[in-house]
């Protein structure tokens, strides 16, 4: 206990000075707040503003690398100064399990004797911030209780995607969740240029693109949009479009110089994912985390592939392959498109895998050795983009599901809002035709539109209710 003591101790004064450097650059100056910022800052000030305020436990998943801890150091150093450095506590489980060999109960316990007063009659409020959440198996129950014994404490706590499938419905009804995605494309130029997205142009062209009654409306919204679109663009490198399909999905890569270190730390990253998230999650015996890496590997080649094809390449079982892909997909490395149609058509036909960072599915590529390997796999980590941003706007919350066409020759996607506006939606970087669109809308009568993704102008297929759109509009999103 001495020493858990003297850790918590410790935190009070190397804690602020350790996490500014996770919010700045080696000059001081401050790294831009992401998206996700707000949403759970404004449960920070409600919580201090508000004794009455009921939301007061935020839990930040995400897939290693997308950049948690640095939101838990922005959280944390924005409300340093409004309150007593003993009423605020920031601790990695890290630290915690694999160097003091204690847990978190333990901590909090410590944390109690320093504070000479227990949770139950805590009279000013009070921030937890607990980073890499995953480490102590009982981290759920730990923090459920503490939100029980008092409403004057306020927990922020990070972890891997992995994190959210451990909890139970006690927690669920308690805890707000905030899911962290990897880096949009204007994510990803506010940290590599300070350059910062249109006011309301990212809300307009969704909604445009998504809320239209007809592909016709979809493009004369656009068009309208189009000076301002134009104008963004006259101020932004076209060659950032290839570093965010490459590498920008992943916050950490965007500041690092060197390209080879990057995916040295991508590898490093994904090792982590494998033998730490996938293996808590998933239990598996060390044969079965071999095979891990060779699936992946095969899925960044083609992200299209039956169970029993995989199987068959690995010398394995259809069950091993089949538990292998349902923990990456928990993990979030993977998302899981299935086809669409019936339960029973979900089941027999392939389902189609995109990685949630293309730059994973880059490091993997990188691996093949093939000069020519981005220019050929380009219009893939194009769908791997276009597949993160359609789970982060619909599947995540529960507004919409994505699937594909499963039939040869069909759409990439088709995404289902509200359960009833239904889109096909193709993907490419080069001159597109709108084909694989077509042949989608004559099976599926009862879609809206379609929506071909590309490199050509806004353009609108009269004939087949289809709007082409340029990837300029879409990276804005």
């Amino acid at each position: 206990m001495e020493e858990i003591l003297k850790y918590i101790q410790n935190q009070f004064v190397q804690a602020p000075f350790r996490l500014r450097t996770y919010i700045q650059d080696e000059q001081g100056k401050k790294y831009p707040q992401r998206d996700i910022y707000p949403k759970i800052d404004k449960y920070l000030k409600d919580f201090l503003h508000n004794p009455e305020a009921r939301d007061r436990w935020i839990i930040i998943p995400g897939l290693r690398g997308v950049g948690k801890t640095t939101i838990m150091a922005q959280l944390f150093l924005n409300y340093y100064q409004e309150v007593e450095p003993q009423r605020m506590l920031y601790i990695s489980l890290d630290e915690v399990v694999n160097v003091l060999g204690s847990s978190l109960k333990d901590v909090l316990t410590a944390y109690e004797r320093i504070l000479g007063e227990s949770f139950e009659k805590l009279t000013k409020p009070l921030f937890i911030f607990i980073d890499e959440a995953q480490y102590d198996p009982k981290w759920a129950s730990v923090l459920k209780s503490v939100y029980d014994r008092s409403n004057k404490v306020f927990v922020v706590c990070s972890g891997s995607s992995a994190v959210s499938l451990q909890t139970n419905p006690d927690v669920i009804r308690r805890a707000i969740f905030e899911k962290l995605f990897p880096t949009s494309f204007c994510e990803f130029l506010m940290i590599k240029e300070d350059k910062y997205p249109v006011t309301d142009l990212q809300k307009n062209i969704k909604d445009a693109l998504f809320s239209s009654e007809s592909a016709a409306e979809a493009y004369q919204k656009l068009k309208t949009f189009e000076p301002a679109v134009l104008s963004f663009w006259s101020q932004v490198d076209q060659h950032y479009v290839d570093e965010y399909l490459k590498i920008g999905t992943l916050p950490f890569a965007i500041r690092i110089k060197d390209e080879s270190r990057v995916y040295q730390t991508i590898t490093l990253l994904l090792d982590k994912v494998i033998n730490q998230d996938v293996q808590g999650l998933g239990r598996f015996d060390s044969q079965t985390i071999g095979h891990i890496k060779r699936v992946l590997f095969l899925l960044a080649e083609s992200e299209v592939s039956s169970v029993q094809n995989l199987a068959k390449t690995l010398e394995t079982s259809v069950t091993t392959v089949s538990n292998i892909l349902e923990v990456l997909e928990q993990a979030e490395l993977l998302i899981r498109v299935m086809p669409y149609g019936s339960n029973s058509k979900k089941v027999r036909k392939p389902s189609k895998y995109q990685f949630m960072s293309s730059a994973m599915r880059s490091a993997f590529l990188l691996v093949a050795g093939n000069p020519q390997i981005f220019a050929q796999q380009k219009g893939r980590l194009m769908e791997d983009i276009v597949a993160m941003t359609l789970y982060r706007e619909f599947v995540t919350n529960s507004r919409g599901a994505l699937n594909c066409d499963s039939s040869q020759g069909g759409a990439d996607y088709i995404l289902t809002i509200a359960e009833k506006n239904i889109i096909p939606i193709e993907v490419g970087m080069g001159e597109k035709l709108g084909r694989q669109v077509r042949n989608t809308m004559k099976k599926v009568r009862s879609a809206k539109y379609g929506i071909v993704i590309c490199s050509n102008e806004l353009t609108l297929l009269e004939d087949a209710d289809i709007i082409k759109v340029p990837l300029d509009y879409f990276l804005l999103i």
